[in-house]
């Protein structure tokens, strides 16, 4: 068991960027007869296209390439972003219209494949599939695009192939729990109309899953279910119950903000309020580690300075999480709540990516519940968009009373000025 997993900046190569040139655009375009994926009508994955692609979709335009090592001891680079599948000796030209690759060779050409996939609501939520028992799959056939995306299905379809071949029942994990939770209910209970992709933004509660805590939600549940090692699961029960005992000394921690400054006279807070505030509230500050909470109180906190950096972000994150939690009950609650008609989904002024606008624009939903159901909308999208048509609603509201206002004086004024 490792106890971190960073790299030494030593131990790194670095990568470099670099930029298309309407060269490359030129070559794209003289070369579109010799290439059948672009002439066929087949969908390929909306957030790694290829270079021919972006050439048709956004003319003129310069697009990103980041030149990656292949390894340490490799002289080859692969090129981020220049995906293609035009002959090979058309690709050397595009290559080499590239300002720093004029005289780069190719090792391998780049490739196109077409592939069926099975409609994933055809699956359970153990992969298996519904109408032929003791078949399951993962992967790119249930629609999904990535590696981490195929690596996580077969995780899991192999754990629930394992199981079925002893005769256990089936498993399977939550949205709230993790990121594979909410990948396998989303193809499940949605299907896909495009390659399927994990984003952060299509979990409701993204920011409880994160890696730091990745043992806590899982590696319990991994031993129950015979993929974890006995002393790995030894070491996430020690470092599960440290982690509430150094939470519930840290909430115990209740102090004023006179008697905090006090003790720690480096925090910036302000004192004009003198409420209580306990130690996980005093993490929340930038200037305040655990290091120094623990100097101030060590007969209570030094047992736990091996969590330092658990507890910090642990802190930093709970407001986050706790208001994350009341906008999806409240969004639940609101899931009647009218969306205007005439609302233009392509130019809204809110953070909405092109794949849900084109969905929404395309769907029209009428209510906000009938959008959280439409494949493709994220739970982050759902939030702007109902804080959107809340903040609509009340600029609407707000304006609609001043015109009464102004009516209203308007009369009075004509009344004063008529002959008594």
């Amino acid at each position: 068991m490792n106890t971190h997993t960073r790299c030494r900046p030593d131990e790194q190569l670095p990568c470099y960027v670099t930029y298309t040139t309407p060269g490359v655009e030129r070559v794209v375009r003289e070369s579109l007869h010799l290439n059948c994926h672009i002439q066929q009508d087949a969908k390929g994955p909306r957030y790694c296209p290829s270079i021919e692609s972006r050439v048709l979709r956004f003319p003129g335009r310069s697009h990103q390439v980041w030149l990656e090592p292949e390894g340490l001891t490799s002289d080859l680079l692969y090129p981020q972003g220049l995906s293609m599948t035009m002959p090979a000796d058309v690709q050397l030209r595009v290559i080499r219209e590239i300002p720093p690759l004029h005289k780069a060779e190719i090792h391998m050409p780049g490739y196109g494949v077409q592939y069926d996939f099975v409609c994933p609501t055809q699956l359970s939520p153990s992969l298996q599939v519904k109408s032929t028992q003791g078949l399951f799959l993962a992967g790119q056939i249930n629609g999904t695009t990535g590696y981490e995306e195929a690596a996580a299905q077969g995780l899991w379809a192999g754990v629930n192939a394992g199981r079925r071949a002893l005769s256990k029942p089936p498993v399977a994990l939550s949205r709230t729990e993790s990121y594979i939770g909410v990948l396998i209910d989303d193809l499940v209970s949605r299907g896909v109309t495009e390659p399927y992709r994990m984003f952060t933004s299509r979990a409701e509660f993204r920011t409880l899953l994160r890696p730091d805590n990745a043992d806590l939600r899982l590696t319990l549940k991994g031993f129950e279910l015979g993929c974890v090692s006995s002393s790995r699961h030894q070491e996430a029960v020690r470092v599960k119950n440290s982690l509430q005992d150094a939470l519930a000394a840290l909430q115990a921690l209740s102090l004023s903000t006179t008697s905090w400054k006090r003790k720690i006279p480096d925090v910036h807070m302000s004192e004009a309020k003198n409420s209580m505030l306990s130690g996980i509230d005093m993490l929340q500050y930038k200037d305040v580690s655990f290091q120094v909470l623990a100097s101030v109180f060590p007969e209570v906190l030094l047992p736990y300075v091996e969590f330092s950096q658990r507890l910090k972000i642990e802190a930093v994150y709970r407001p986050h999480c706790e208001f994350n939690k009341r906008e999806i009950q409240r969004i639940q609650k609101e899931e009647n709540m009218s969306l205007p008609e005439d609302i233009d989904y392509l130019s809204l002024p809110v953070s909405l990516s092109r794949e849900v606008r084109e969905v929404l624009d395309r769907a029209r939903p009428s209510t906000l519940g009938a959008a959280t159901r439409l494949e493709g909308i994220t739970p982050a999208a759902v939030v702007n968009l109902f804080n959107y048509v809340c903040f609509a609603e009340k600029q609407k509201k707000t304006s609609h009373g001043n015109q009464r206002h102004q009516k209203a004086g308007r009369e009075e004024e004509l009344c004063a000025s008529l002959p008594q």
